[in-house]
């Protein structure tokens, strides 16, 4: 598309009611400069992917609400990085970590903190779809997996050993890769960028809810406490999003709660062990949970 086709979709997407842009790959400098520009105009917040060509600094500079799968922080770090191609790079950057100077990790979070720019880390993509260290079928034996139908599974472990397959791909590479991500989020969390609770499910080896639990061990494992980690999901998405009535207990607030059996500020694990959801008004116990997954099960 063109840059004024984006123009006129930024403007059909604010007619719409919509809260948020999400910007994806693939978008050339004229396109995002469009985008933004119209964005500020009608007063619609965008967030999502940083493309290749746009690059992090412009995008900060740009002012995302968030960045999610912190798109672009790899890049970013290695130096002359504008004489390389998106296919050199490998997904997130994932062929890079051997070029990266770490020393650039201060001024990416400075900056991003200057901007107010919360990060998404989605770090369960690096570690579910990308690592060498567990393969696609044991992957898609794990008991979630129950839940997802069955063609798109094995559309997962088909984008799973094909990333695997390349030559590019080399397992020691990739783990240095997702030990440079787990260091950034913690980073982030020790530069004051606000961290905010997501998993891209569904995704490679992602399953939705499911996910989530994963992704609050990674951050717990990328160097958070179990507090930290909870109030990614909690306290932060009620700033982000100026809900001052989300993400804590208090007389007024939403009732949007989870009873656990067991305190996940000792083992961030226990967020599993569920008792019952209060969503609002409505009480949903552990026993309707089962049964619900059950017939979920049946249908896959």
């Amino acid at each position: 598309t063109s840059p004024e086709a984006a123009v006129e979709m930024v403007r059909q997407q604010k007619a719409a009611g919509y809260d948020f842009l999400k910007l994806h790959p693939g978008l050339t400098k004229e396109k995002f400069a469009a985008i933004v520009k119209t964005a500020r105009q009608v007063n619609i917040p965008f967030a999502g992917h940083v493309s290749f060509d746009v690059g992090i600094d412009r995008a900060i500079e740009a002012g995302y609400a968030s960045i999610d799968h912190m798109d672009g922080f790899v890049e970013s770090l290695v130096p002359g990085i504008e004489k390389m191609n998106e296919q050199q790079t490998g997904l997130f950057g994932m062929y890079l970590p051997d070029l990266v100077d770490e020393s650039r990790i201060e001024g990416l979070m400075k900056n991003l903190r200057d901007k107010n720019i919360w990060v998404v880390p989605t770090q369960a993509l690096a570690e579910r779809w990308f690592t060498p260290d567990k393969d696609a079928k044991s992957f898609s034996q794990e008991p979630e997996m129950a839940y997802i139908k069955k063609e798109q599974l094995k559309a997962w472990i088909t984008n799973n050993e094909n990333l695997t397959n390349n030559p590019k791909y080399q397992a020691d590479q990739v783990n240095r890769f997702i030990r440079l991500r787990r260091k950034l989020i913690s980073e982030c969390n020790k530069n004051g960028v606000g961290l905010l609770l997501g998993s891209d499910a569904p995704q490679v080896f992602n399953a939705p809810g499911f996910s989530i639990h994963h992704e609050l061990a990674y951050l717990v494992g990328a160097g958070l406490t179990p507090y930290q980690a909870l109030r990614t999901g909690t306290v932060n998405t009620g700033i982000f999003l100026n809900h001052s009535d989300w993400g804590t207990i208090k007389k007024g607030n939403i009732s949007d709660l989870l009873l656990l059996s067991a305190n996940p500020l000792t083992d961030i694990a226990n967020t599993k062990k569920i008792e019952g959801v209060m969503l609002g008004l409505q009480w949903l116990s552990k026993e309707f949970i089962a049964e619900t997954l059950k017939k979920i099960q049946s249908t896959k």
